[in-house]
C-alpha cells in the first residue's frame, strides 16, 4: 500500500464513522468540505502547467496562454453547439487523463499504454456512476438544463461498459504482470486500490466518492510527481517554493470561480450553477490533460 492508498483508506474510515454515528452527513457539509479539499489540493493540481510545459518544450508565455486560453474558448463554444456530444467528450477525456496519472509511473509498452490508460479511467468513471445512478439522474433532473445529461443512463449502455471495462482493467493488469511490466508487488497495490474504490463508490455519496479519489488518488500524486520533476530542474526545491510556485493561477482560478458563481446566483447568466460547474471542470481539464500527457512522456 503506498501513502496515498493510506491515506485514501484512512479518511474512508473516518467518513465511515461519521455515517455510522449520524446515518447520513447532510449535502451542505458533503460541499462544503468537499470544496474545502479540492480547493486546498485539486486546484493547485494543475495550477503550474505552464512551467511544466516550459520545462518540456521551447515556448513563450504570450504562446502558451494563447493556446492554452483557445483551447479552453473552442470548448466551451462545443457545450453550447452539442451538450451531450461534449458531456461525452469530458468523460472520455477525464477517463484517460486519470488513467494517464495512475499509470505512468510503470513502464508499459507503448503499443499498450494509452488503451490501457482508457481501459482503467473508464472503469473508474463507470464505476462511479454504476453505483451512484439514481442519485445523479436525481442531480441532473434538478435543473431544466442538465437534464438531458440524464441520457448517459438511457438503455443500461452505461452498466456494459462498467461491467466490460472493469473485467478488461483487470485482464490488462494481469498481461503487464506476465510481460513484467509492472511488479506483483504493483499488480497487488493496482487490485487493491480498485477494490477501495468500487467500496467507496459503492458506500459514500457521489459527492464524497468522487471528491475522495479526486483529492487523495489523484490530485496529491500529480502534486508528489510534479513537485519531485521541478525537483531535479530547479535543484533541491522547498516545499515552500513549491507553494509559491502554485499560488498565482490557483488563486487566479478561484477568482474567476467566483466570479461566474456570482453571476450564475443572480440571474446574469442564464445557466444552472450545476451546469456550470460541469463546463468549468471540463473546459479546464481539456488543456490540462494535454499538458499532462507531455509531462508523462518525460516523467518516469
Amino acid at each position: 500500500m503506498n501513502k496515498f492508498s493510506f491515506l485514501y483508506l484512512i479518511t474512508c474510515y473516518f467518513l465511515a464513522s461519521i455515517f455510522t454515528l449520524n446515518n447520513h452527513i447532510d449535502i451542505s457539509h458533503q460541499i462544503i468540505g468537499s470544496l474545502f479539499l479540492i480547493t486546498l489540493f485539486g486546484i493547485p493540481h494543475g495550477a503550474i502547467d505552464n512551467i511544466i510545459l516550459k520545462s518540456e518544450v521551447k515556448i513563450s508565455n504570450l504562446r502558451f496562454y494563447s493556446l492554452y486560453i483557445s483551447c479552453i474558448l473552442l470548448y466551451i463554444i462545443t457545450w453550447f453547439v452539442s451538450p451531450i456530444i461534449s458531456f461525452y467528450l469530458f468523460l472520455i477525456i477525464s477517463s484517460y487523463h486519470f488513467g494517464e496519472s495512475q499509470l505512468a509511473n510503470y513502464k508499459i509498452s507503448n503499443n499498450n499504454k494509452k488503451l490501457i490508460y482508457l481501459i482503467w479511467g473508464t472503469a473508474l468513471m463507470s464505476t462511479l456512476f454504476y453505483y451512484n445512478e439514481i442519485e445523479l439522474i436525481n442531480l441532473f433532473s434538478l435543473f431544466e438544463d442538465t437534464e438531458n445529461l440524464n441520457s448517459l443512463f438511457y438503455h443500461n449502455y452505461f452498466k456494459i461498459v462498467f461491467y466490460v471495462s472493469n473485467i478488461l482493467i483487470f485482464l490488462s493488469l494481469i498481461f503487464l504482470q506476465l510481460k513484467n511490466q509492472i511488479k506483483a508487488s504493483v499488480f497487488r497495490n493496482e487490485l487493491f486500490q480498485l477494490f477501495l474504490l468500487h467500496l467507496t463508490f459503492y458506500l459514500f455519496p457521489v459527492i464524497i466518492s468522487f471528491t475522495l479519489y479526486f483529492v487523495f488518488l489523484h490530485s496529491l500524486k500529480v502534486l508528489s510527481q510534479e513537485f519531485n520533476y521541478l525537483n531535479i530542474i530547479y535543484k533541491k526545491l522547498s516545499i515552500s517554493k513549491f507553494i509559491i510556485l502554485l499560488a498565482p493561477h490557483t488563486l487566479l482560478s478561484l477568482a474567476f470561480l467566483a466570479f461566474f458563481i456570482y453571476l450564475c446566483q443572480n440571474n446574469i447568466i442564464n445557466i444552472s450553477i450545476l451546469l456550470l460547474t460541469v463546463i468549468g471542470i471540463s473546459v479546464i481539464t481539456l488543456p490540462h490533460s494535454i499538458v499532462m500527457t507531455k509531462f508523462y512522456e518525460k516523467f518516469k
